[in-house]
């Protein structure tokens, strides 16, 4: 289950340091774009974000986007909760992330950002994800040593060196990669400070 990731999730989004929120409205901005360029073809797209939190970026999404066929995932019903309430038109769901209850093939794309880092077997749902997906993933995780170096910047988790207490993995941007590329085919590669965005499509 995903709780741990929604509640680091909240304290990111309600940070109200000027730097941060510049940051995240700079990598949500990139995530509307990828978004929108791989599905923008398709005449009715469906997507899934898993460990979608309070959803956040299911907001930004439809923003300008409000007939995209989304769906929200996530193991912390709190979450879900504040979730329906800022997007009463999406649909939301209490879930595991590695054990998706959907059919194989039934999204254009899932999206989950912010996510793996704090998951004991990534690769697991990483598989899960590929196997509900039609075509397209969209992930990311922290750029390291950039993320934590940001984090110190700012003056967080100064006792940890900049490391976020939440977080399981630490990899650098070619150890996700190789994670990545184990299931899947990478399309498009970005990096908005201080992550680092992969595109993906299945290899069904």
């Amino acid at each position: 289950m995903i709780q741990a990731a929604g509640r680091s999730n909240a304290r990111k989004y309600a940070n109200p340091n000027p730097v941060h929120q510049w940051l995240l409205r700079r990598f949500l901005e990139r995530v509307a774009s990828e978004v929108r360029w791989a599905l923008e073809a398709m005449a009715s797209p469906t997507l899934l974000d898993v460990g979608c939190g309070e959803g956040y970026v299911l907001r930004r999404l439809r923003k300008d986007w409000p007939t995209l066929g989304s769906q929200g995932m996530d193991g912390d019903r709190e979450a879900l909760a504040l979730a329906r309430t800022a997007c009463p038109d999406t649909f939301f769901l209490q879930a595991d992330a590695a054990r998706l209850p959907f059919q194989s093939r039934s999204f254009d794309m899932l999206t989950c950002l912010e996510v793996l880092e704090h998951l004991r077997e990534p690769g697991q749902v990483l598989a899960e994800m590929a196997r509900v997906s039609r075509k397209h993933l969209l992930l990311s995780v922290p750029n390291q040593p950039y993320f934590t170096l940001a984090n110190l910047l700012r003056g967080r988790n100064l006792r940890r060196l900049g490391e976020d207490p939440d977080h399981i993995h630490h990899w650098t941007a070619s150890q996700f990669l190789a994670l990545v590329r184990g299931q899947l085919s990478v399309m498009k590669l970005s990096y908005p400070f201080p992550w680092v965005l992969v595109l993906c499509h299945t290899k069904n």
